[in-house]
């Protein structure tokens, strides 16, 4: 390696720890006015972030063990459903460097800062691979690229996202650059179409040692990620196609190297992965089938056909074996299928949206928003890529090829998974950004006077404005905008934590239950909380009490129902079946108008989750004052709306309503748009001075006459007060006015 290009990465990789931890650091360690927070609480950048501090919180407690069951997260505890590595990593190294005593602020500390040191040993990662599979100076720009650009890399390598992304990435880049370099040990000859330049080999049988490595870094990769088949998938694909585009030999050699993988990787599962963990039976399966795949691919990569043919029987094979002796594989494996999808209830968790539908509506700009030029830019020299080995008949640039492809597809599926796709685009821009230099003739130290007959006028000149305009340029300034972003837990939501902690009986026989270790059989919560799913991890971590729902979202449904309950009754009777003695509230999960005729708040997904049809609350028509004015929505709100329990506690305190001149009948018309869409029309309204006159005035004028609000914050019907909770504690946002609805409602159950 050239010593100006160990500066070079040097200097890269300085970029990209300052970006993900000095541009965040004041968001995530600035003083907070929390209560309790004592002017240095760590607030963490998102949701699960909260949940991996508590798990390893407890590991240091209680080294080496970790936990599998945990009574704090949910009413009769839950299995934790986290691969194990991430938390391990951190908690080794607060109990090496601080013992099982270590402060509790300093876990925080440490695992806040281990996803940016995780991210910028990826960025080497890449380096590494585009380096290997390349040139050095596609190497230099692929980490370049993948510091610097915007996305959900960048965003969950930042200092506070405690999470196992930035590990994903890490060993998912580590795998691939150690399968290139497997393709490319041994002194064997030259693979078919290689630059007679290049180091490429054909490995020798006894080369183990790589190989080894790539299956020591898959395995690492599941144990950091319980979804990990996923990736598993790509290298099958890899390996089936190796035949077709480098031929037998090399597509012998480099399935002898995968075979080694996966049996290094299996035996790293089967030894150290909690067999209850869900989705192991899938990362097993897709081991096994990696395996053999690789095995039928040495037998009979010289007989594409039979190959084929084989591979497909087997496939078929092990799909109705499957079907028959573990039918929850086929149907986990279905299921992971069907997150692809989009899905009203998946569309609450903004990660897992697909990209195109991230707002809620199609958006053809929206790679541009989280991606710039890079999704774009990347696209192009993917499918370069792909047709250069119609000649380079490469199996590292073929693993690159498939890898890029599958995160291009996943990312559209769900955007989560651009913490993929940003990196394998920095590799495959890297690649055709040098291709476009030397095109145009730019010297460098390999090639420092390059003989390039010019094509067009200024050719060197176009090609560098092609590389720093198109690739480099549009991403700097939004990936140093996306680096500053507040943190995950509002301070009010911080008060509300500490008073549950600190104000409020524990829920266990044991005060210290929430350090101890735990057995098989785990203590059951005398008491829980109620509430929604999104601040879930907040309750356990922050507040040390037991939440109803957390982000697993395994009893959102219950929540749901709660919340859109519209008989106080039946309200206190699911509260009684959770054994929740308080619920809380923000003031985000009711509707608001936030103008242009849009709403705010979440209570679309709490009808989602509880399986009502959302008609039953509210309505989206829309209305025109002429026939050439534009249609402008309208949102009519129906009287079960103001009646749920959501809407009286949070937005009415639990008090009692009786609104004046704030009811409304209007005439409703079913409409068909230029396109053949159904819409309904408001062709007529009417305000009355109270609900029952409204009431009455839209049944006796029969069909087509209904009476609705049209404000989702004030009330429109009466409601009766609620007589069996009431307010344990409010919590406004620093700068509210004393008259103003509060940002946190907590009400005790009344016994």
């Amino acid at each position: 390696m050239r010593k100006s290009d160990l500066i070079l990465l040097v200097i890269i990789l300085t970029v990209a720890a300052g970006l993900r931890i000095w541009a965040p650091w004041g968001d995530v360690f600035s003083p907070s006015t929390a209560l309790g927070a004592g002017g240095d609480r760590v607030n963490f950048l998102e949701t699960d972030a909260w949940y991996h501090v508590r798990l390893v919180e407890n590991q240091v407690r209680n080294f080496p063990h970790h936990i599998t069951v945990d009574p704090y997260a949910g009413p009769d505890g839950q299995f934790v459903a986290v691969a194990p590595l991430f938390d391990a990593i951190v908690s080794t190294v607060v109990f090496v460097t601080r013992g099982p005593g270590a402060p509790t602020a300093y876990i925080e500390r440490v695992a806040a800062l281990a996803p940016p040191i995780m991210g910028v040993l990826a960025v080497a990662a890449v380096w590494a691979l585009a380096t290997l599979a390349f040139d050095r100076r596609a190497g230099l720009l692929a980490a370049f690229l993948a510091a610097v650009l915007p996305g959900h890399f960048l965003d969950r390598t930042l200092v506070g996202f405690v999470d196992h992304h930035a590990l994903e990435a890490l060993l998912s880049f580590a795998t691939l650059a150690s399968f290139a370099w497997a393709i490319q040990t041994g002194s064997g000859r030259r693979a078919p179409g290689a630059d007679p330049s290049s180091s490429l080999r054909i490995p020798e049988p006894g080369s183990r040692g790589p190989a080894a490595t790539a299956g020591f870094c898959l395995g690492l990769y599941l144990l950091a990620w319980s979804s990990g088949a996923f990736f598993v998938a790509i290298l099958f694909t890899w390996i089936v196609l190796a035949p077709f585009v480098g031929g037998s030999k090399p597509a012998v050699a480099t399935a002898r190297a995968a075979a080694t993988a996966a049996a290094v990787a299996l035996a790293m599962v089967l030894l150290f992965q909690e067999p209850a963990l869900f989705r192991y039976n899938t990362q097993v399966a897709s081991l096994g089938a990696l395996l053999v795949g690789s095995v039928a691919v040495m037998l009979l990569a010289d007989r594409i056909v039979m190959a084929t043919g084989v591979i497909a029987g087997l496939a078929v094979l092990m799909i109705v074996a499957a079907m028959i002796f573990a039918p929850d594989l086929v149907r986990q494996v279905t299921s992971d299928l069907g997150r692809f999808r989009a899905d009203p209830t998946r569309m609450a968790v903004l990660e897992a949206r697909p990209l195109f539908l991230y707002t809620g509506n199609w958006q053809w700009l929206q790679p541009w928003t989280f991606f710039r030029s890079g999704f774009y830019f990347g696209a192009v020299a993917l499918v370069a890529l792909a047709f250069s080995l119609v000649r380079s008949r490469r199996l590292d640039h073929l693993l690159i090829v498939v890898f890029t492809a599958f995160a291009f597809v996943a990312t559209v599926g769900q955007n989560r998974f651009g913490y993929y796709l940003v990196p394998a685009t920095a590799v495959v821009i890297g690649w055709l950004s040098m291709r476009i230099l030397d095109w145009g003739g730019v010297p460098h130290a390999g090639d420092p006077k390059p003989n390039v007959r010019a094509t067009i006028p200024l050719q060197r000149e176009v090609a560098v404005i092609i590389v720093a305009g198109l690739a480099v340029a549009p991403n700097l300034v939004p990936a140093a905008i996306t680096t500053t972003r507040a943190g995950g837990m509002p301070d009010y939501w911080a008060d509300a934590m500490t008073w549950l902690r600190t104000e409020t009986v524990e829920p266990f026989a044991s005060a210290n239950l929430y350090g101890e270790r735990y057995g098989a059989t785990i203590p059951r919560a005398g008491y829980t909380v109620m509430n929604w799913w999104d601040q879930g991890y907040w309750i356990v971590q922050a507040a040390r009490r037991v939440p109803v729902s957390n982000p697993t979202q395994v009893r959102a449904p219950n929540s749901a129902a709660f919340y859109t309950a519209t008989d106080e009754q039946e309200a206190l009777r699911l509260l009684s079946d959770e054994r929740a003695r308080y619920v809380l509230l923000d003031w985000e999960l009711p509707f608001r108008d936030t103008g242009g005729g849009t709403l705010g708040g979440r209570f679309q997904n709490l009808a989602d989750w509880a399986g009502i049809p959302t008609s039953r609350f509210y309505s989206l028509c829309y209305t025109h004052a002429r026939e050439d004015d534009p249609w402008q929505p309208i949102w009519l709100f129906h009287e079960a709306y103001y009646q749920t329990m959501v809407y009286r506690l949070m937005v009415l305190g639990g008090a009692a309503a009786a609104p004046a001149n704030n009811t409304f009948v209007v005439k409703l018309q079913d409409r068909i748009d230029v396109n053949g869409r159904e819409f309904c029309e408001v062709v007529e309204q009417q305000r009355y001075e109270s609900p029952a006159l409204a009431t009455a005035a839209a049944t006796a004028g029969g069909a087509g006459l209904h009476a609705v609000g049209l404000t989702a914050w004030q009330p429109a019907f009466d409601v009766p007060a609620i007589t069996g909770l009431r307010v344990a504690r409010e919590f406004q946002q620093a700068g509210q006015k004393p008259n103003e609805v509060p940002m946190v409602r907590i009400f005790e159950v009344i016994r």
